[in-house]
């Protein structure tokens, strides 16, 4: 459990935590052998391991049939403090609790970030401008008459004008029909095209830095930690000078905190690898589940399959795939 708790605050998702301790045929609580992420949180929030109890974490709802729910607030609880030995720390488990609130708020700034241009409409947050690298924007032109035209338009001409960026509206239709042609080329070229998918997975799987390296940094980690022990240790026995506990205290530190960095780098490094290959097999999925080509654009496919699309000219678009692969489509008629 300190494990667990450390890992945390050294900077660990819950799934590296979990991959860690299965790696090392760690035990879960009930003597499973896999370990989830909502175990993990559980375990982080969980007050006991700092000493204390808990009362009145369920209610009863039904005396006849003696059906408990959880509180929510329906029955007033009690904390117990040093209601038991711990097993952490109450100020390593505060520190947990404020790193999960410091981890949720930036989770919560990308995600408003991500989904300001999020609106019903497929292509919305997914096409950007080749030139400048806005976002492009969905306009109505003429929407009173009967020759309404909906286009796309970089966000950066639209609010600073021709001279901030000169890049050209598309109309939704042609880009509807870009995807079109798009996945039935995909879909006639499949077998050759998952081949593709298949060997570029593999040749980054096996660019994979392994665990030799996280078990040096990890290594180098717990050796400075033993290091900023020994130099409390020897401040409290008066044998250290002030001056130069407080130095070396500082050097520790910043050391440990790169290697902290360096580690992170790391393991997102690894989880983007896996993650790129969970869409990969999802794309194969999906092609091999089609029984004929597209007739008319399908949000679903385009969303199951489409990262972004660039747009470099009203005739030529940049479609980059979930997996990573980038595909152009250019309209030899314009």
């Amino acid at each position: 459990m300190r494990r667990i708790y450390e890992e945390y605050l050294d900077g660990k998702s819950y799934q590296a935590i979990a991959r860690g301790l299965m790696r090392d045929k760690i035990k879960t609580v009930t003597g499973g052998d896999t370990w989830w992420d909502s175990s993990i949180t559980l375990i982080l929030t969980n007050e006991k391991y700092y000493g204390a109890l808990l009362q009145q974490k369920t209610v009863t709802v039904d005396f006849l049939t003696h059906k408990r729910i959880r509180n929510k607030g329906q029955e007033q609880q009690y904390l117990i403090e040093d209601n038991h030995e711990p097993i952490v720390s109450k100020e390593i488990f505060d520190a947990v609790q404020k790193e999960k609130e410091r981890r949720a708020k930036l989770k919560g700034s990308v995600m408003r970030e991500s989904k300001r241009y999020s609106s019903k409409y497929a292509l919305s947050s997914k096409v950007y401008c080749g030139c400048c690298g806005a976002i492009f924007k969905r306009r109505t032109w003429n929407s009173n008459n009967p020759s309404k035209k909906v286009v796309w338009q970089c966000k950066t001409y639209v609010n600073e004008g021709k001279a901030a960026c000169d890049a050209k509206s598309v109309d939704e239709q042609v880009l509807h029909s870009a995807f079109v042609r798009l996945f039935n080329r995909m879909y006639e070229n499949k077998e050759r095209l998952i081949k593709t998918l298949k060997a570029n997975i593999e040749s980054a799987l096996s660019s994979r830095v392994g665990q030799e390296p996280l078990l040096d940094i990890e290594g180098q980690m717990q050796q400075l930690k033993s290091d900023l022990k020994e130099l409390v240790n020897l401040k409290l026995r008066n044998q250290m000078d002030e001056t130069v506990y407080d130095e070396e205290t500082a050097r520790l530190s910043n050391e440990l905190n790169e290697l902290r960095q360096q580690k992170l780098i790391l393991e997102q490094e690894e989880d983007q690898k896996a993650k790129i290959k969970e869409r990969v097999d999802e794309i194969i999925q999906l092609l091999n589940s089609r029984q004929d080509i597209l007739e008319q654009f399908d949000d679903y496919l385009f969303n199951a399959l489409v990262e972004k699309i660039t747009i470099l000219s009203p005739a030529h678009f940049v479609f980059t795939l979930k997996s990573g692969m980038s595909i152009d489509e250019i309209i030899e008629d314009q």
